[in-house]
């Protein structure tokens, strides 16, 4: 029987046949706009709010107080869970050059070549993979985010060494007993791989239809277990997102 972990996120784990293959890398795929963030967040919140699962939140683009903000309209104090050690969310790229402006983030996304040879001398796999490895050790955590992972796949010199970038690292947090989310915006870096790569894909969508946006989810593929395979509607409201396992759209 496969044991699962539960995202909490009203709705998702039905898709899932109950959650999250244990001790998988999934990723959450989706343009700029689709609500990734949001769903990884509520995974570890969720995980550490309802399921006594630390979990560890590495930010390669986002300002972390600017993203904490966002999530306490959500009613989600990260900044208590981080002070009861059961979350630990760390700015990765800002712990190592500094605070960085917006002109910094767009020319990373859209692998701008003087910052990105600028970034290689700093932010290494192997850096990353033990910032990720102490944390967990630290707070003894399940569930790991990294979120977007596009940006290792950018500070890569070739989409060879990319795939073996990523295949190193996932190799090693499969061994850190953890269960992972990797969100990928699409068409950036070296993304297709990761999801070829990976144990699972998450699809967000945003649509617009009739001169109404609409947001979708649906479960491309799940390594090892069956799954929904419809494009479900989302909803985000004060409590976060919801998913309606029942109701379809583009029909």
């Amino acid at each position: 029987m496969v044991e699962r972990v539960k995202s909490g996120i009203p709705g998702l784990d039905d898709l899932l046949n109950g959650g999250f293959p244990l001790g998988g890398m999934y990723v959450i795929l989706g343009q700029a706009g689709t609500c990734k963030t949001i769903l990884s967040t509520a995974f570890l919140r969720n995980g550490a709010v309802n399921f006594n699962e630390p979990g560890v939140y590495i930010m390669l683009e986002e300002n972390k107080e600017r993203m904490m903000s966002h999530m306490m309209d959500f009613g989600w104090d990260l900044a208590q869970l981080e002070s009861e050690g059961k979350l630990k969310v760390i700015p990765y790229v800002r712990s190592i050059v500094g605070d960085v402006d917006a002109t910094f983030e767009n020319s990373m996304m859209s692998g701008s070549a003087g910052r990105v040879s600028q970034m290689r001398q700093y932010l290494t796999v192997d850096s990353l993979l033990k910032e990720i490895t102490d944390t967990c050790k630290s707070i003894g955590a399940k569930r790991v985010v990294i979120d977007p992972i596009n940006v290792v796949t950018l500070l890569s010199e070739s989409q060879v060494i990319a795939r073996m970038q990523i295949i190193w690292l996932l190799e090693n947090l499969r061994k850190l007993d953890v269960t992972v989310l990797a969100t990928v915006e699409e068409g950036v870096g070296y993304w297709e791989d990761t999801m070829f790569l990976s144990d699972g894909i998450v699809h967000l969508t945003l649509k617009e239809r009739d001169g109404i946006h609409e947001r979708g989810i649906m479960i491309r593929k799940i390594r090892g277990t069956s799954h929904d395979t419809s494009i479900r509607p989302v909803k985000i409201d004060e409590g976060g997102m919801r998913v309606y396992p029942e109701e379809v759209i583009f029909r």
